[in-house]
């Protein structure tokens, strides 16, 4: 809801009132297309369609699908190629965390039928992992703290993330650890 609220707060009320008015048809629409789900599930259990005599099937006690997506992080625009390295490497980063957090949001609110996703996402230019973790939805939707870093939130679904470290000594010195770091020696 937090984040909702983040994206509406720039608009107009007209768009406004369009957007939330909008709300409950789509989450109807996600408990139906979750009913389905369910409902295909089942009839793929019952016996009795495959041409068994008998009338009971298999009774589906518990049903969770996973889902496992990798994808490449977007790089920096264009137009901000031109700063320090360490100001890209910061922009970069907080590009990706944000990105990452919307599409973990956005996979979770189109997929009702998708419990959890097992992600990793990689530098645009190589096969560098930047960011890992498995998210399960019943996590997403727990009373959590509302936290303003958008790291700390990653952090408190199951997403650990690293990034590369800008070749300035002492930021090195004072620079968090991480066990997704593949990187040995960072370039100056």
């Amino acid at each position: 809801m937090h984040k909702a609220f983040c994206f509406l707060s720039g608009l107009s009320d007209f768009k406004r009132e369009v957007i939330t008015m909008w709300q409950p048809l789509r989450s109807i629409c996600r408990n139906l297309n979750l009913r389905l789900f369910h409902r295909r599930i089942r009839r793929a259990l019952a016996l009795n369609l495959r041409g068994e005599a008998r009338k009971d099937g298999l009774a589906v006690d518990n049903v969770s699908s996973h889902l496992e997506i990798r994808w490449r992080a977007r790089d920096i625009h264009p137009w901000d190629r031109h700063r320090p390295r360490y100001e890209r490497e910061v922009m970069f980063a907080e590009q990706a965390m944000a990105d990452t957090e919307a599409a973990v949001l956005r996979l979770f609110e189109r997929l009702p039928e998708v419990d959890v996703i097992a992600l990793s996402v990689v530098e645009p230019a190589s096969e560098v992992l930047i960011a890992a973790g498995t998210v399960h939805r019943s996590d997403l939707n727990a009373p959590r703290p509302r936290l303003s870093s958008v790291g700390m939130r990653l952090r408190e679904v199951g997403i650990r993330y690293c990034f590369a470290l800008p070749g300035n000594s002492d930021f090195l010195e004072h620079a968090p650890t991480c066990d997704l770091c593949t990187r040995g020696q960072v370039a100056s």
